[in-house]
């Protein structure tokens, strides 16, 4: 594209400028003086300008979804609200609107000032100091305003809440700082004034405050000049001099009117562009900065992270990027996600406010738009975790478990459960919809979770939405499919979060649910193995076993599901093994993927046929196993669900739990499942193998005799693997609340507590 009609098209739709060669950085002293320019015609008019082809009015007092790039929002103690400002849109310059829950957003109300299209709700009604900027032919609106950002400041016997944002000076497409002020968060914004301008052709943009202690800095971006330099991000410290007014501030050894680098744009993901900066303090005191990158109409368009020094003058950049510092681009139904700026909000929790493109269409107008969502940023993991799903509120309620025919409600990669057929990003939160397959009294529900075509080993975390727990519940390897079974509560508005370490497709199948106004339930049993191939014939591929259950390992009568453990062992070749019903139409759906030879197994809670038997299919000849560890009858326990609790991990003792050894562990009491349990579910995960082997886990009370343990996990050397299980709690004596775990040779063990049965 031409420069030419890149300034052209910057006029309507807010393009990013990226120069074509990379900066040898120089800091130059970013001086300059406020130029005026004579009006052109590049303005368009849509009716309510300024807005976006396709964007709807901003009407006054009504609930807002569309439109609203570049967000910037504040929280104000003092009306314990949150409010939200964008770049110009529907009618006014700078649309503001508030929230309490940062979900729903209402327009500001009237006020006493008119902007130039007649309307009373504008947060900066007249953003131009009088003769000191270009304006267009357009009446309605006359300048060009980006990027709006708030902060309330106080100094020098003084306080309000300054307004920083750019306008266009000149005929070419410069843009420059200004500020105006206002008594209350949401304006109107008066008494505008210049602040910086500088010496770049095409000008300074995306201006953020960062308040650090006693110091405050202002953060903006440098939009670069083509063939000459990327864009770049500086900060320079600021103070306030009046109840209308602010200054630079040049401290702690700054040359006068020279500013700090942060960071400098690259050829790599960003694509020459860094923009839209923030910065905020981490737990840990790290100055931590989060940009935008990339091409602003595209699907590549990222938000960036990168960890910063201590701000003080600097000739050479302060921040450095964390790995390739892009970190989100896109999510379910989104995509192009950026325009970020992050604030600290009620309870001081860290917040990120982005724009993004709706990722059924092209990320341009007048078909889409980018609209506003806001994240709660987790530190969790290592790292951070960004949700705008919340968690559940209260202690669910016990509940009964309904059994459901295996239905596969999530496949990223066909699409199943989605609009595209993309992976999962690494460090995303993937939000599962289940509330067409349960129901208002749903408390947590039993699914098979398989993730496939992984970039890189990773682990995938279930849990209520929310913030989230230290805990996993399905490891795998570069490229291999890896399954387990996860029983996980599920939120207020019947959803279920999926952390993925490492970018990798996910495929879940639903199989039941628990209710709190269902008495049906689970039994726990003394795991017993009811088939084992090995001592006989093998499946064939494509091959169908019945496997009798009930009358054996002490289910009754009347059980209409059973809890068991599947493993596949030596494999003639890679496949899978679906258990269901018998007499039943085999579902889609897979409970153990396998490799050749290699052994797999999983948990599932599977229906049993009128005559108390499942069926098991297997896509190539493999031998296969089966263990008992409970069923679903009418006279079952009911579980109490809780939010996944790591309850032992031998890594932090460095030492691995020998072969053959025992290992008992309290699972009932203080932070754990209520005294008095039964029953647990537990997520088991062993890592480091020394050796091929097995795990068992049983209720201490009843221990298998050696050389007749039943196992949940199955290993190779060094490999990872999880495997989860309802399993019996000793009540009584010594073993009174405790399960244990043996290993068939030497390995680290991770154990996750989900809930207890009573």
């Amino acid at each position: 594209m031409s420069p030419q009609h890149r300034a052209q098209r910057r006029s309507v739709h807010r393009p990013r400028q990226m120069a074509g060669i990379a900066l040898v950085l120089c800091l130059i002293a970013l001086a300059g003086v406020m130029s005026s320019g004579t009006a052109d015609a590049t303005q368009e008019n849509f009716g309510l300008s300024p807005s976006f082809v396709g964007a709807p009015y901003f009407a006054s007092g009504s609930v807002y979804g569309a439109n609203f790039p570049d967000p910037s929002v504040v929280w104000d103690p003092d009306t314990q609200r949150y409010y939200a400002f964008s770049t110009a849109t529907g009618g006014v310059y700078v649309p503001v609107m508030w929230s309490t829950d940062l979900v729903t957003w209402t327009a500001r109300s009237r006020h006493s000032i008119v902007n130039p299209n007649g309307e009373y709700h504008d947060a900066l009604p007249d953003p131009s100091p009088t003769g000191t900027t270009w304006t267009s032919n357009n009446p309605r609106f006359p300048d060009e305003l980006w990027a709006p950002s708030v902060a309330k400041l106080s100094g020098n016997g003084a306080s309000a809440w300054f307004m920083f944002y750019s306008l266009r000076v000149n005929q070419e497409g410069k843009r420059c700082i200004f500020y105006a002020t206002s008594q209350t968060a949401d304006g109107p914004y008066t008494a505008p004034s210049p602040m910086y301008c500088g010496n770049r052709p095409m000008g300074y943009i995306d201006p953020q405050v960062f308040v650090d202690g006693n110091k405050t800095w202002l953060v903006l971006k440098d939009e670069g000049e083509v063939g000459v330099a990327w864009s770049a991000i500086w900060a320079r410290e600021i103070t306030v001099t009046g109840t209308q007014s602010v200054a630079w501030k040049d401290a702690d050894g700054t040359p006068n009117g020279w500013f700090t680098p942060l960071l400098q744009a690259t050829g790599g993901w960003d694509r020459g562009v860094v923009e839209n900066p923030s910065v905020v303090r981490l737990s840990d005191g790290v100055p931590t900065l989060f940009y935008s990158g990339g091409l602003w109409n595209s699907d590549e368009y990222s938000m960036g992270i990168a960890v910063c020094g201590e701000f003080r003058f600097s000739w050479t950049p302060i921040c450095t990027r964390v790995g390739t510092g892009q970190i989100m681009g896109r999510r379910q139904g989104m995509k192009g996600i950026g325009g970020s700026t992050a604030f600290r909000g009620a309870g001081d929790s860290i917040y990120l406010a982005n724009h993004y493109w709706d990722d059924r269409f092209e990320p341009n107008y007048p078909v889409n738009q980018r609209r506003l969502v806001v994240d709660r940023a987790y530190e969790a993991y290592g790292g951070l975790v960004f949700t705008h799903d919340l968690g559940p509120t209260g202690v669910a309620s016990r509940s009964g478990y309904v059994v459901l025919s295996p239905t596969r409600v999530l496949d990223t990669r066909q699409p199943v459960g989605v609009a595209s057929n993309r992976a999962l990003e690494a460090g995303e939160v993937f939000a599962l919809d289940v509330s067409s397959q349960t129901t208002a009294t749903t408390t947590a529900v039993t699914m098979n979770v398989t993730v496939d075509g992984a970039s890189a080993p990773g682990y995938i975390t279930a849990y209520a939405c929310g913030e989230p727990p230290l805990a996993s519940n399905l490891n795998y390897e570069r490229g291999s499919p890896s399954t387990n079974q996860v029983t996980v509560r599920v939120n207020n508005s019947r959803k279920v979060c999926f952390y993925a370490q490492s970018s990798t497709h996910l495929i879940v199948d639903m199989q039941g649910r628990f209710d709190s106004n269902v008495s049906a339930g689970i039994t726990p049993v003394t795991p017993t193995r009811v088939l084992d191939t090995r001592t006989g014939a093998s499946i064939s591929a494509s091959g169908t076993i019945d496997v009798s259950i009930v009358g054996r390992a002490g289910v009754p009568a009347g059980a209409t599901a059973a809890l068991v453990s599947i493993t596949a062992d030596g494999a003639a070749g890679a496949g899978y093994l679906t258990a269901w019903q018998c007499g039943d139409p085999r579902p889609t759906v897979s409970n153990v993927n396998y490799a050749k030879t290699l052994p797999s197994g999983n948990g599932a809670i599977v229906p049993l046929s009128l005559g108390g038997s499942l069926c098991i299919f297997s896509q190539s000849r493999t031998d296969v196993i089966v263990d008992v560890f409970g069923y679903v009858g009418p006279n079952g326990q009911r579980l109490n669900i809780s939010a996944p609790t790591r309850v032992f991990d031998s890594r932090l003792s460095t030492v691995v739990v020998d072969g053959g050894q025992t290992i008992p562990l309290q699972v009932t009491g203080a932070g754990r499942a209520s005294t008095g349990s039964t029953a647990v579910e537990v997520n088991v995960t062993a890592t480091e193998a020394r050796a091929p082997g097995w795990v068992s886990v049983f209720p201490c009370s009843f221990p298998p005799a050696p050389g007749s343990e039943t196992s949940v996990l199955n290993l190779v050397a060094g490999q990872t693997k999880a495997a989860h299980v309802v399993v019996p709690v000793g009540t009584a004596g010594p073993a009174a609340g405790q399960i244990c775990l043996r290993t068939q040779n030497p390995t680290h063990l991770v154990v996750d507590l989900s809930g207890g049965y009573s």
